[in-house]
This record gives structure tokens, sequence and C-alpha cells, in this order.
């Protein structure tokens, strides 16, 4: 990193430690007081190893593709997460999306970025995957990009707040199966072309399920021009 890009992001870091100090935190895994996110809830974490799928990262007993990707390739090059969505990682991300507690999108965003940086992927600019119009404006904030902007700033990458835009309202993707999550989303995303032509793009989200969120996006990208999309996500389901 350059020391341009190390002020950039220890300004970003700083900003939210310094709120720690006005408002002490809980962690978002356990909600025991003292830090963001706590040693122990760390070491409880089950992370995502090796062997896994080539393309959504899904862990397997074998080298190579998934049954599901063998099937039907996904629209994105690849996907891969730091962790399995249950226990600690499960609490913090309901605590980020839904009791508004966004000083977690940076101390998320720490193992992310380790992640991210082992993958040696070409990538041009980061981009979060993006609500819909009335889920934003409910929220009030996209917890993906509280996750994507201090990984962007960390590489050095420019952070593409609108390259992607949901262009119709979905229902919650919680409690459809495999193939109404794939229904619920297609041809709901576009992306924006004179930002995205010919990039390698990395598309940010907090969690995979079935990785139809992310194909989809990966889709819109495409079709306006993106030369290759990747995907990382903090946890997997």
């Amino acid at each position: 990193m350059s020391a341009r890009g190390r002020l950039a992001y220890s300004s970003y870091r700083w900003l939210w430690q310094s709120l720690d100090w006005l408002y002490p935190p809980r962690c978002g895994g356990c909600a025991n007081q003292g830090s963001r996110w706590c040693v122990n809830c760390q070491r409880e974490t089950s992370l995502i190893v090796p062997p896994v799928c080539q393309c959504c990262g899904k862990m397997l007993t074998h080298e190579g593709l998934c049954q599901a990707c063998r099937t039907g390739r996904p629209n994105f090059e690849a996907l891969r997460s730091w962790a399995v969505f249950n226990g600690p990682v499960k609490n913090a991300l309901h605590r980020l999306k839904y009791k508004r507690d966004v000083a977690l999108g940076e101390a998320l965003s720490a193992p992310m970025i380790v992640r991210f940086n082992q993958l040696n992927w070409q990538v041009d600019l980061v981009a979060p995957v993006p609500l819909g119009v009335a889920r934003q404006a409910q929220r009030g904030y996209n917890q993906a990009a509280l996750l994507a902007r201090p990984l962007a700033l960390a590489c050095e990458l420019p952070f593409q707040l609108r390259a992607l835009a949901k262009t119709r309202e979905t229902r919650s993707q919680v409690g459809l199966s495999h193939d109404q999550r794939w229904q619920n989303v297609d041809s709901s995303f576009t992306a924006r072309e004179r930002t995205v032509r010919g990039k390698s793009v990395l598309l940010v989200d907090d969690v995979a399920t079935s990785g139809a969120t992310l194909s989809a996006c990966a889709l819109a990208l495409r079709k306006a021009g993106a030369r290759v999309v990747y995907a990382l996500t903090l946890a997997r389901a």
C-alpha cells in the first residue's frame, strides 16, 4: 500500500475508532462491551477453507466445480467468502443490517480485506450490491456499501457506489427456495456503462446464499461492458 493509501485507510479507521471513545462499543457477535468485534467471537468463527468450488466458492470435499456450477455456471468469474454464516458472524450481520449498528461495517471489513489480498485478483473498481429504492429508504443505508468502502480504501481501488442500481423491487430472499431466489432477482439490476465498460469489477455483499443476487448483478455488469466480475462476501450461508 502506498503512503497515500495508508493515510486514507488509517483516517477512515480513526474516524470510527474515535466514535468508539464517545460511544463505547459492544461486540456485534456477543454484545459484550469493549470492542465492535471481539477476540472470542473471532475465535469462534467458522472460516471458509479449501477445497472450495472454483466458481461459487462453496466448500467441497474435492477440487473443481460443485454440481450446481457444472449444471449452470453463474455470471461472475469467481465468488469467495470469509466465513460461514452462523454463530457470531450471523449475529453481527443481523445487527449491521437490522439494528443500525453501522460501525460494524468497518470492523467486519477487516477480514474481508485480508481475504481479498490473498486472492490476487486483478480488479479495477469496487461496487457494492445495491438495495432497492424502498428498502434503501426504509433502512437508511446499504450494509454492502459499509463493507465495500473501507475495502476499496485499503486496497487503493475506486469505490463506485452507483456502478449498479436495482431497478425492480423484489421480495426478500429470506425463506425462498433455490429456484425462487434466482427467479426473484432475474433482470432486477442495471449497471452504468460509462463506469464499468472494459473494467474488472469486484462485487461486494454481506452474505451469499444461492449466489443468485450476485449472479444477477454480474450479468448486468457484463451487459454494460464489464470485462470480468469477481464477487466477495463476508459470509456464506
